[in-house]
Order: structure tokens, then C-alpha cells, then sequence
């Protein structure tokens, strides 16, 4: 006896199959036999695939739908995230500017303290004719004869000016650090 074939084993599991689609075949045909027979059952299957078609369009709408208010609320929730960050970074880059402001405010009070102190103890005055005078006031006279090197007058206005100004400047500079050290 020869060896049987392996495809010979799996015909019997066709077979159902083979039926099926002979009767497919047959219904098809049959379908198509009466659609074609009359004008009337061409306008009736007309209709029906129509009707399918709207009611596929009608499915896959209400699907797109759906996926449509998904992405609305993840949009939504995405805004009202960002809208939260948004105002607590606000809320903190006024805390950080009101503590610069203070410090400044702070270092400027300091600064007209320390000016005030250095101005007294640098003054320079004009030489004194009055003896007596000149034991009272112990800052250091301008020499008789100044030379273009050995003294340079700036004024307390220039003084006072300048402190502002560096005090200002270290004020923007401890905000601006603030800034970076803090997340």
C-alpha cells in the first residue's frame, strides 16, 4: 500500500466548506437572477444597499462622535493642567519679585546707612583758617595745592546715586539667581 499524502488527510475538512460555498454561489446567483428580473426588485435592492450604506455612515458617525468628545475633554484637560501651571508659576514669580523688592528696599536703607557713615569719616573740607575749627572737625582737609592725581572729588549726590544704583543692581542679580535655584 502506498503512503498517503498529507493534503489527502485534510479533504475531509473541506468538504463543509465546498458546500457552503456552492450554496453561496447558488444564493448569489439567485439573488442576483431576482434582482434583475423585474424593474421593481432592482428599485427594492437599490434601496436596501442604500439603506446599509446610510446606516454604515450613520455607525462610523456616531463613532467619530465619540472619538471627538474624547479629544475635547483630553483638550480640556490639557488647557485646565496648563492653566493651573500657569497660575502657580505666576503666583510664584510674585512671591520671588516682592521678596527682591523688600531686599532691595532692605539693602537700599542699609546702603544710605553705610553712605551716610563713609561720608562723615571722607569728607574732605576746604583747609580751615580758624584753628579752633579745625581741632572740632577731624575729616581730612584738601591739600593747599591739590594735584590732578592726588584728589578726586565726587560729589554725595554722585555718591548716593551710586549706591542706588549697585543696590538696585545686587537686588536684580539675587532675583534673577532666586530664578534659577528655585524649580
Amino acid at each position: 500500500m502506498e503512503p498517503m499524502p498529507a493534503f489527502a488527510l485534510l479533504l475531509p475538512l473541506f468538504a463543509p466548506l465546498r458546500l457552503l460555498v456552492s450554496r453561496l454561489r447558488a444564493g448569489v446567483s439567485a439573488a442576483a437572477d431576482w434582482t434583475f428580473a423585474r424593474r421593481d426588485h432592482a428599485l427594492v435592492a437599490l434601496a436596501l444597499v442604500l439603506g446599509l450604506a446610510a446606516w454604515w455612515q450613520h455607525h462610523e458617525a456616531g463613532q467619530w462622535a465619540a472619538y471627538a468628545r474624547q479629544t475635547k475633554a483630553a483638550w480640556d484637560a490639557a488647557r485646565q493642567d496648563a492653566e493651573t501651571a500657569k497660575a502657580h508659576a505666576e503666583q510664584r514669580y510674585k512671591e520671588l519679585a516682592s521678596h527682591a523688592d523688600q531686599t532691595h528696599a532692605h539693602d537700599l536703607a542699609q546702603g544710605d546707612a553705610r553712605l551716610a557713615a563713609y561720608v562723615a569719616a571722607y569728607r574732605l573740607r576746604a583747609p580751615q583758617t580758624n584753628p579752633a575749627r579745625a581741632a572740632e572737625d577731624r575729616s581730612p582737609a584738601l591739600p593747599a595745592n591739590p594735584s590732578a592725581q592726588a584728589v578726586v572729588a565726587v560729589s554725595e549726590a554722585d555718591l548716593r546715586i551710586c549706591e542706588a544704583d549697585y543696590a538696585y543692581a545686587k537686588a536684580a542679580h539675587d532675583w534673577a539667581t532666586s530664578l534659577i535655584r528655585q524649580p
